[in-house]
């Protein structure tokens, strides 16, 4: 009498276990599609704990964050890509985006987007900073990872001129504050975007003045970042500039190395 209830309940149990597994697979599917393979383990575990919380129909949903972004840009690519075979522009770049990742994913940030020749990087997202301290930290972690970057990219060089591939310089932009982080898109294609000013400002960074470089790898931050990481790096002012597409005047920095 017992042996029919004894199965009955048996295969319940191992259909919800199997229902709960294929959602919780459906979840993790949704979030690494989402942010793509180019997170850290701290970040993607983090964001694995929090699934709960932070998928809501399948979505991100907007939040608005303190976070870190940066941008980077290989100075003249345009010209140097014009002198390489399309294969070969594809390896030497490739290369160059990997050793880019490489050094986000150490410092604890995401890729959000490759812009051909560059990347745009983000640092305290998607879990929400709830301290001073949580943010100065991420800000550390990406000016930490630009000068890493820059020293990543001297051993490129080296490399890539005994194989008669062409050197590099490059640039970037930092700048720490709020943006409004979430999915966008519709059901066919959805990507996590990254919006707001911090994001611009950022970019016009990298950008800002492009002749004015005295080392290979140029870094720009805005006064916003330096607040949270002075004690930290070496700095050299270049005070107050227009950027373009910005009615107020920016406080900027050059990064020089760690203090």
């Amino acid at each position: 009498p017992t042996a029919t209830p004894g199965l009955a309940f048996l295969f319940t149990s191992g259909t919800v276990i199997g229902y709960r597994a294929f959602q919780a697979q459906r979840q993790q599917q949704i979030v690494m599609r989402l942010l793509g393979q180019n997170t850290s383990p701290e970040v993607a575990n983090a964001l694995w704990n929090s699934r709960d919380r932070l998928l809501a129909d399948g979505k991100l949903p907007g939040e608005k964050l303190i976070a870190t972004i940066l941008f980077s840009d290989i100075k003249n690519f345009s010209t140097i890509s014009e002198q390489m075979p399309p294969e070969t522009l594809m390896e030497w770049l490739n290369e160059y985006l990997s050793i880019l990742t490489q050094c986000v994913q150490t410092h604890h940030g995401i890729i959000n987007k490759f812009t051909g020749d560059g990347i745009m990087a983000a640092f305290g997202v998607p879990i929400p900073r709830r301290t001073e301290e949580a943010i100065a930290q991420d800000a550390y972690h990406a000016v930490a990872c630009a000068l890493d970057i820059e020293y990543r990219l001297k051993q490129l060089n080296q490399d890539w001129k005994s194989r008669n591939f062409p050197e590099i310089s490059m640039r970037v932009g930092i700048f720490t504050g709020p943006i409004v982080a979430g999915s966008l898109g519709g059901k066919e294609r959805l990507e996590y975007g990254l919006l707001g000013d911090s994001v611009n400002i950022a970019s016009r960074l990298e950008s800002c003045q492009k002749d004015r470089q005295s080392s290979q790898c140029r870094i720009l931050i805005a006064s916003q970042t330096l607040q949270y990481i002075q004690q930290d790096f070496e700095v050299e002012s270049w005070g107050l500039m227009a950027l373009k597409g910005k009615q107020e005047m920016v406080d900027i920095y050059r990064v020089i190395s760690k203090k």
